[in-house]
């Protein structure tokens, strides 16, 4: 298998596991309390932990899945 191949495999796995942490964040309370009421700040409750915690997964996967794209355009840039 190529690099290129393998890393196009790698961005799609990351892509479909935080679509699936952004389904769950987008059921969760917290969404639905930050989306009634946008511009107020939401007081953390000891719930709201694992929904920081999503969000951060989810903000280390934006971060990954960001690296894996500019290695991929670079091995396109090679292959012209």
């Amino acid at each position: 298998m190529s690099r290129l191949s393998e890393v196009t495999g790698q961005i799609k796995t990351l892509i479909d596991a935080r679509d699936i942490l952004k389904e769950k964040y987008s059921k969760s309370e917290f969404h639905k309390k930050k989306e009634t009421h946008p511009h107020t700040a939401i007081a953390p409750s000891p719930e709201d932990e694992e929904i920081y915690k999503l969000l951060t997964a989810i903000q280390q996967l934006d971060y990954y899945i960001k690296q894996l794209q500019d290695e991929q355009f670079r091995l396109l840039k090679e292959l012209d």
